[in-house]
């Protein structure tokens, strides 16, 4: 069982540990197994991440003391050349690598990863305009035009659909309903502990336009 399946378990994953004045939690420990080269242990932090994100109280925190929104698009960031204007804001952890970085192999792995930005985007403005600042956006944009999973692909237009949004003038909270609607509203579930890794992916999409997003 994925302890992040249970609320008890996601607290413990995110709790600092006080008593031992550690400065980090179990959740930031386990962050850099994102990068392993076991399958089921990628799709496993992955789900613990996407679990982890439902605590739309811990948002800030995952956010600002994390950095988490790095953490997950490390993974989904390929070997693509970025513009220099899409390099400006983004951490250049997710682009430095350039040719030699490879993308997530894993459907489920990037599945939980692309489901982790949407929960973000649905728990408040402050959470979607945080996301904008880093410019998640780009790598959500270069991630899509080579996804071949289409529930992969539907995930990363819905996040797109809220990256891109213009708030202004819109009023406080009708963004939020939106986005929880978005993700909730289909009977979104927390991750189940990671199966094997080994099932192929090969769904065609075609590429979106995104300069058409409102």
């Amino acid at each position: 069982m994925n302890a992040s399946q249970i609320e008890a378990g996601r607290k413990f994953i995110m709790r600092l540990n006080q008593e031992q004045k550690l400065t980090s939690s179990v959740l930031q420990k386990i962050l850099p197994q994102l990068c392993s080269p076991n399958p089921t242990r990628r799709r496993g932090i992955s789900g613990t991440i996407k679990n982890c994100c439902f605590d739309t109280d811990s948002s800030w925190w995952l956010l600002n003391e994390v950095n988490i929104a790095k953490y997950i698009c490390y993974p989904l960031a390929g070997p693509e050349e970025l513009d220099v204007d899409d390099k400006k804001g983004l951490d250049p952890d997710l682009w430095l690598e350039g040719p030699d970085k490879v993308r997530e192999p894993d459907k489920m792995a990037r599945l939980f990863l692309v489901e982790s930005i949407l929960l973000l985007c649905a728990s408040g403005r402050k959470s979607r305009e945080v996301l904008r600042k880093q410019k998640i956006y780009v790598i959500l944009k270069m991630t899509d035009m080579v996804e071949e999973s289409e529930d992969v692909s539907d995930r990363i237009n819905e996040c797109v659909q809220f990256l891109r949004r213009d708030e202004e003038g819109t009023e406080e909270g009708s963004s939020d309903l939106v986005a929880q609607e978005a993700f909730y509203g289909e009977g979104q579930r927390l991750a189940l502990p990671a199966p094997s890794a080994s099932t192929e992916v090969g769904v065609d999409n075609p590429e979106k336009d995104y300069d058409d997003v409102d």
